[in-house]
């Protein structure tokens, strides 16, 4: 790697904004996509001059593979986002023209709040919002490829090179590359070096990251055709349309600003013979030819066809990218098939007969850094002051991206403060969850989020994130007093509701006697209150409105949460004293550069693991694979032990 010093001058201006000493900064984001928006507006909200590079300005923002938001899982990270002030929730809830929230049928704790998205008015959203940081002071954006990184002497990263030569001096550095680390595009045999279509890949980044002895791998993922609305036949289709009223993304609304103009979403089926084009075309697919490891949760078509072979059809959501946009996406089938082929699988869907392509599908491989590599708070454990965030690190997703970048943005800042970094375990947030799984089990496929990951799911919920994460970030200046006093004041509500209907307590006989309980009761003499009964579905806030009148004037968002935390409160107790357990044994501290080799009693194979992994904590020892609970005890009694006698 290039031992680069900042010492060479500026050969042309980066940007008419920027002054004749905009060359230094607190903080520089390389990367204008999810991770490097919420990144750069993370650090410059704590107060970083920061930088953000990317090839074209006119990309920033731009949503490069579906035109949505959120999900089962992911909805809760955007919730996550918004609680610590990220930007992009608040933007979905301008640009989001179809909302639902999925799993409805099901409890609270795993709803996916969801939402279509403009293409069109999110990317200038984002635009708007960063070009207002620009004019602020807050940020400089500068349109530049990025080829290397500058490292002093003393081995901390001091800057980033330009594709021009050009020197950016920088305390600490965020790199949201995407999908751009010597992307390559595959379409049919051709292969086309681009992070996406129409931007070229990251070659000299990429080696500079290998040359200094990071472990890179190779994934894949991929994009459906595009469609043109008019030439599609919605007759006879599917329809989904939204929900009414739409429940916004961000805590700050209480309403989105597209409701009464909502799209509506239709669905179709693969069938057979647009099967077959994929099976004809096996050989003339580079794509599905290659190494590198695609996603399993949200696979090609050819993905679904080849590994189920047995299934007919699979689903096609039709999903407008817009208000005034004469494209539709069609969800479910990425391809990367030849030309041709796309054109004859197309056609042979029902209501697609006449479709037209606008783009085609495309896939692409590109090469990410083992996130084991990191610490929690995603700076690398190689290069300090380096942080890395979104598919660079393995996964795949808006939100996914957003949340590492908002989490490395902070950091980035934190660390040029000389503050403490601010990480989340697994028992507070999704974030928590999605960082320990990066950074202690690492990826062999595009990481995606899921309700599953989450342990403590029951307590993690899409409706409480405010609650759960706004004084944390309320306290290291990542969010503002307005959505803080919000927050606690929601907070005050909900406790004084929970209490009133906790000391609201009857006998059988006086419940009986109310009217109020939606299934028979038990006669055993104990008096029952009536937030356990709410919990266990006997009665109803608004039938206990009859008793407790003042409830008639409470807001229903509060009065919503209020029924949650009643439904799960039996449960939400022992899951509190697990997760009282998990923390004191996850938190326990080893101490950094440890020699596990030394240690005999541990089996060779899990002291070449943990030497490996560099675990910093007993509960990322805990999920290395073959470190056992027998490794875990000796590893405990060593650190108790050398603590003791240090």
């Amino acid at each position: 790697m290039r031992r680069l010093l900042p010492s060479r001058l500026a050969t042309r201006c980066l940007s008419t904004m920027m002054s004749s000493n905009a060359m230094t900064f607190d903080v520089v984001v390389v990367g204008g996509g999810h991770a490097g928006c919420e990144a750069a507006a993370a650090a410059a909200r704590l107060g970083m001059r920061t930088a953000m590079v990317t090839q074209k300005l006119e990309t920033i923002g731009e949503m490069s593979c579906n035109p949505s938001f959120g999900g089962i899982g992911k909805g809760t990270l955007l919730r996550e986002i918004d609680a610590l002030g990220g930007i992009s929730p608040k933007l979905c809830d301008e640009a989001g023209i179809h909302f639902r929230i999925l799993n409805r049928s099901k409890g609270p704790a795993v709803w996916g709040p969801r939402a279509q998205i403009d293409r069109d008015l999110y990317r200038a959203g984002m635009q708007n919002f960063m070009n207002d940081l620009q004019d602020e002071g807050k940020l400089a954006l500068v349109p530049a490829s990025v080829e290397d990184v500058v490292v002093k002497e003393d081995g901390v990263i001091g800057g980033v090179v330009l594709g021009n030569g050009q020197i950016v001096q920088a305390k600490a550095v965020v790199l949201t590359t995407g999908t751009f680390l010597r992307g390559e595009i595959h379409i049919g045999t051709k292969r086309i070096p681009a992070g996406r279509k129409g931007e070229g890949p990251a070659i000299g980044l990429a080696k500079t990251l290998e040359d200094a002895g990071f472990r890179m791998g190779r994934l894949r993922t991929g994009t459906p055709p595009r469609l043109r609305a008019s030439t599609i036949d919605y007759q006879g289709l599917e329809t989904q349309p939204s929900d009414v009223p739409a429940a916004p993304f961000s805590f700050m609304n209480t309403r989105v600003a597209h409701e009464g103009n909502f799209v509506t979403c239709h669905m179709t089926h693969t069938n057979k013979q647009a099967h077959q084009y994929v099976l004809d075309t096996q050989d003339s697919n580079v794509h599905i030819q290659q190494d590198a490891t695609g996603p399993r949760y949200c696979p090609s078509i050819e993905s679904k066809v080849l590994r189920f072979a047995d299934r007919d059809s699979h689903q096609v959501w039709l999903e407008p990218e817009g208000l005034n946009s004469d494209v539709v996406y069609p969800n479910g089938i990425s391809m990367t098939m030849p030309e041709e082929a796309q054109e004859g699988f197309i056609r042979s869907l029902k209501g697609l007969e006449k479709a037209e392509i606008t783009q085609y599908g495309y896939g692409v491989a590109y090469d990410y850094i083992d996130p084991r590599q990191l610490l929690p708070s995603l700076e690398t454990r190689r290069l300090p002051n380096l942080f890395l965030a979104g598919q660079i690190n393995g996964t795949t997703g808006y939100e996914e991206a957003a949340c590492q970048g908002l989490m490395a943005g902070l950091n980035a800042a934190l660390k040029v403060q000389q503050q403490p970094a601010f990480e989340l375990d697994r028992s507070t947030s999704y974030i928590g969850v999605l960082i320990d799984d990066l950074t202690s089990n690492g990826v062999v496929e595009p990481y995606r989020m899921f309700t599953s990951r989450a342990e403590y799911r029951l307590s993690l919920r899409s409706d409480n994130a405010d609650l759960r994460l706004t004084n944390l970030g309320y306290a290291i200046g990542a969010v503002d007093l307005e959505r803080q006093t919000q927050t606690e004041a929601i907070r005050a509500q909900v406790d004084d509701i929970q209490a009133k209907l906790l000391n609201l307590e009857l006998s059988t006989h006086q419940w009986v006697s109310s009217g109020l309980l939606q299934r028979k009761l038990g006669h055993d003499g104990r008096k029952r209150s009536a937030l356990i009964l709410l919990g266990q579905r006997f009665v109803t806030l608004e039938g206990l409105a009859s008793l407790l009148p003042e409830l008639k004037h409470v807001d229903q968002n509060v009065l919503q949460r209020v029924e949650i935390e009643g439904l799960y409160s039996d449960l939400l107790v022992r899951q509190q004293a697990s997760v009282a357990a998990f923390r004191n044994e996850a938190s326990f501290p080893i101490p950094a550069g440890l020699d596990y080799q030394s240690l005999e009693a541990i089996p060779h194979e899990a002291r070449e693991r943990l030497t490996q992994h560099q675990p910093a904590t007993l509960g990322q020892a805990a999920k290395i694979q073959g470190v056992t609970a027998a490794t875990l005890a000796v590893l405990l009694q060593h650190v108790k032990q050398s603590s003791s006698t240090a």
